[in-house]
């Protein structure tokens, strides 16, 4: 009885030394155009508390002690709002809240504006050099998935998910077991395929590029990263335009939303499409430079039909002409939005019907080359632009989509080039989306430019049953744009490297134990550290690897020694 009559004296004491918690500051945020801001942060700091704004805007800080405390509120793109508050001793003090934008990153971003074009001139000479070529000039389809991994397909270990259309490419022409991408994610990856060169060198190798009035694009110019691809970067589809090819891009584009920087200015006269990955909003519909489709009305289930749609137009108007058809689709990118003409019908699950659909409308496109009758004039390569994301398969591969890990590079590929590939064949060379600019333009006869650095290899030796045209292969990270592997025809070396990026300015945490190590591919998934079984391997491509990071940061876009523009070769 003692003991509670003590507590309770001191329970009484504290309630008079404390403060009344009775007060209440209410209110609502909104930006700049009046509208709500969902997810402001609303603090108080020296009481530690807080609130998160909802969908209208509002907040609420309840039970607070009387007296003067600074509210904070923040919002990404806006600028912070600091206001001395009096807390009532019962009842609510209002606090509505109108952020201004953030010009502090918008001048950030200006100052570290997209740079003028180095190379310009040159690239301009060069294309001026070439004229239409003569002879046979074989049409040519892209077809590009977007996250599909190397096990989504069923010819390439899926037992759950029915891809009978894409799986008879492989009886047409040859399928790749060891092809790769650029880069482990999607921009960068685009541009290695347009352009034949590593990512780091037309500055796309840091993540991906946003909308121009997304805060993170300006984050991105604040901190040095450009968010267009550059406009003297030499694209595939300007050379087919030059070469006399009637080009066109149907999907995806993720290059740069800006005018200069768009399909319509790098070499595609025809476009029908989105700008950016169908995670990102407003996605509106795009034909050429006009909206085809607001962003209100862009109904996704339907968008792998309607690319489909404008390609197999688009080869029907090119009555005879040679045509580039580049078909990079949204899916199966998160999120997944299922056709009602596919949904539920995989055993996969909603994911599965999105690669079905794919499937249908691969199909599609292979029935009109037939109907065209033209399937002995069309070479189709059909792959995707990284890795497995979460929801896709790897198959036995380590890694996914973000990682230098095989499952994070390593795609599905098959090639049908009438005349060059044998029917029902399958190769295990290692190729890379790169050399697709080289071939084309080899197949052609005309000779890649002559002032930077082309890395891909001309694969068609590869394609007709030799050997890989590479090395050794090197693989870039998907934040800092670091070369962080290099494997060769059996080994694979791969660093730990904290990578470092706006929102990690510190760099990532390496994984607990991680270090530099040595991979044998022809017999492993990367699980097993075989460098100190294989010291001398590990060495020498340590040693590649090391020159080439070196090469890079002394010449990061890769221009040539003795920049020189080309004339075009004839056969």
């Amino acid at each position: 009885m003692r003991h509670k009559a003590i507590w309770l004296i001191g329970a009484a004491a504290l309630a008079l030394a404390s403060p009344s918690l009775a007060g209440e500051v209410t209110g609502k945020v909104v930006g700049p155009d009046g509208a709500a801001v969902a997810g402001a942060k609303v603090v108080i700091n020296d009481l530690l508390r807080g609130d998160t704004t909802g969908r209208d805007g509002a907040f609420d800080l309840p039970r607070l002690p009387a007296g003067q405390h600074e509210v904070l509120v923040t919002a990404m793109g806006l600028a912070r709002f600091r206001h001395q508050v009096t807390v009532p001793e019962t009842g609510q003090a209002r606090l509505d809240v109108a952020l201004r934008p953030n010009t502090a990153l918008a001048k950030a971003a200006a100052i570290n504006a997209e740079p003028a074009p180095e190379h310009l001139a040159q690239k301009q000479a060069y294309l001026s050099a070439i004229r239409p070529v003569a002879g046979r000039r074989p049409n040519i389809v892209v077809l590009l998935f977007d996250d599909l991994g190397y096990g989504d397909l069923s010819s390439y270990g899926n037992r759950l998910i029915k891809t009978p259309n894409i799986d008879a490419l492989a009886a047409k022409g040859v399928k790749l077991t060891q092809f790769y991408s650029g880069s482990p994610v999607c921009t960068p990856s685009r541009a290695a395929l347009l352009t034949g060169r590593y990512p780091t060198r037309s500055r796309a190798a840091n993540h991906v590029f946003f909308p121009s009035d997304n805060p993170m694009a300006r984050i991105r110019r604040s901190a040095g990263y450009a968010n267009a691809l550059p406009a003297d970067e030499i694209l595939l589809p300007e050379v087919l335009a030059r070469a006399g090819y009637r080009t066109g891009a149907f999907g995806k584009w993720h290059l740069g939303d800006a005018p200069g920087h768009r399909p319509t200015d790098l070499g595609f006269q025809d476009y029908f499409g989105v700008l950016y990955s169908n995670d990102m909003a407003p996605l509106p519909i795009l034909r050429g430079t006009q909206v085809d489709t607001p962003a209100d009305k862009t109904d996704q289930r339907t968008l792998t039909e309607r690319f489909t749609d404008e390609a197999i137009g688009f080869m029907r108007a090119s009555a005879g002409q040679p045509f580039f058809a580049y078909v990079p689709y949204t899916a199966p990118h998160l999120p997944h939005y299922p056709n009602p003409k596919h949904q539920g019908v995989s055993e996969g699950g909603v994911y599965g019907d999105v690669v079905e659909d794919l499937d249908a409308n691969v199909g599609r496109i292979m029935k009109a080359i037939d109907d065209l009758g033209i399937a002995d004039d069309t070479i189709v390569i059909v792959t995707s632009d990284n890795g497995g994301d979460q929801g896709g398969s790897v198959g036995d591969l380590r890694g996914r989509k973000g990682e230098t890990y095989e499952g994070g590079m390593r795609v599905p590929g098959f090639v049908i080039w009438p005349g060059k590939t044998k029917p029902g064949t399958v190769s295990e060379a290692m190729a890379m989306n790169i050399d697709l600019f080289p071939t084309l333009l080899g197949m052609l006869g005309i000779a890649p430019p002559a002032d930077r650095v082309i890395d891909g290899r001309d694969m068609a030796g590869l394609l007709a049953g030799g050997a890989s045209p590479h090395d050794v292969l090197y693989y870039v990270t998907a934040y800092s744009g670091e070369f962080q592997a290099v494997r060769d025809a059996d080994f694979k070396y791969r660093t730990v490297i904290a990578e470092k990026w706006p929102l990690a300015p510190t760099g990532t945490a390496a994984p607990y134990g991680a270090r530099p190590a040595l991979y044998r591919l022809n017999g492993d998934n990367e699980s097993h550290d075989v460098s100190a079984k294989h010291p001398d391997e590990a060495k020498r491509l340590a040693g590649r690897l090391a020159a080439f990071r070196a090469e890079a940061e002394a010449n990061p876009r890769g221009w040539a020694p003795k920049p020189a523009a080309s004339a075009q070769e004839r056969p």
